[in-house]
């Protein structure tokens, strides 16, 4: 993963815990430095090792970090770094929802290695949305779950996830969201 994913990770945690406090989830995580270069490709596992040691120093299980950082992604890191891509993938939620493959597609000329996830939204007649999540990582469902909740805050949209339903697969993740915008 990029090395934004990783400062975001130590922004979340010094702005609600303090600098000891990442410095103990430093220690614990393995991971020598936290001098992370945004546009930079790091292993996956410094990412994963990283978001342990959180969920380890707070108490919490690995999943509510994971939603604890999809939100945070959302509502700093998002609208601090990315404002205008945001803007320009639409203004409320179900249109930004149908536009995030053309998102990762338009930023994947910044990363080198670029290996983001897809997404199939299909809408029904009344207020119910699916969302089929792919992706060649494994372990990430909990953080699009947040990032879900902190879109619906973002763009002020009522929105309840009803099932979180993983499906087969021989390599990586999917998960189908199934949720209730009203």
């Amino acid at each position: 993963m990029y090395g934004v994913i990783n400062k975001s990770l130590r922004d979340m945690v010094v702005e609600q815990f303090g600098e000891a406090k990442w410095s103990e989830v430093l220690q614990r995580s393995g991971v020598p430095d936290d001098s992370f270069l945004a546009m930079q490709s790091y292993d996956d596992d410094i990412t994963y090792s990283l978001a342990q040691a959180c969920a380890d120093e707070m108490e919490i299980d690995l999943s509510d970090a994971l939603r604890a950082f999809g939100v945070h992604w959302v509502e700093n890191t998002v609208a601090k770094q990315y404002e205008t891509l945001m803007r320009a993938a639409g203004s409320d939620m179900l249109s930004f929802l149908g536009n995030l493959n053309n998102l990762h597609d338009r930023i994947s000329s910044t990363f080198l290695n670029y290996r983001p996830p897809s997404f199939e939204i299909k809408k029904d007649a009344g207020e119910q949305v699916e969302i089929l999540y792919l992706s060649e990582r494994v372990g990430l469902t909990p953080f699009v779950e947040g990032l879900l909740h902190g879109l619906a805050a973002r763009f002020n949209q009522e929105m309840a996830i009803i099932e979180i339903v993983p499906q087969p697969v021989a390599r990586g993740e999917q998960t189908l969201f199934k949720l209730s915008m009203g």
